[in-house]
């Protein structure tokens, strides 16, 4: 026996999640368990959530709720065949594009962690790595690259002499 729901709240507190729903008018359930699958977990927005909730072996006091969904906000859609999106309430998004490019839309920032160490954080104005950088291709830049207080392009050399001898470092 299985049928709709509208979600009245979602605990997502303990070891798993549960749910009040209410399949008929006038009768609530409360701490009904999710079904989720290993290694995926959301919380759906409240407001408009619904669910698909079953009575298991035809039993209603052994229910068991499908993950909440919430047709009231916009679904990332239009995505081509065997293509898949991960997102949230608010637009981020992960898009996994037909096993040749993954994009990603982030509101405000990202950060890349690894053993708990930030090791990457982005933004629409600055990229910072926190690790040491290794380059085994070339290096094209379009602004000046300043090393320590020396810039790449507008650096001075101290001890300039005629002919083949060299200079001096480079100065700030």
């Amino acid at each position: 026996m299985t049928r709709r729901a509208v979600v009245h709240a979602i605990n997502d507190n303990g070891a798993g999640q549960t749910v009040t729903l209410e399949a008929h008018a006038g009768y609530p359930r409360s701490n009904v368990p999710v079904h989720q699958q290993f290694g995926l977990s959301s919380r759906a927005p409240l407001e408009g959530a619904v669910t698909h909730v079953m009575a298991l072996g035809g039993d209603e006091a052994d229910l068991l709720a499908l993950p909440p969904a919430n047709p009231s906000l916009a679904h990332m859609g239009n995505l081509a065949s065997g293509e898949t999106v991960l997102y949230d309430a608010v637009g981020q998004a992960v898009y996994l594009q037909g096993g040749k490019f993954v994009r990603v839309l982030a509101a405000t920032g990202m950060t890349v962690e690894i053993g708990g160490v930030t090791v990457l954080e982005l933004t629409s104005k600055q990229a910072t790595l926190n690790v040491s950088l290794q380059v085994n291709g070339g290096i094209t830049a379009s602004q000046d690259i300043v090393a320590g207080t020396v810039s790449v392009q507008d650096h001075l050399h101290g001890g300039v002499q005629k002919g083949s001898d060299t200079t001096g470092q480079p100065q700030a």
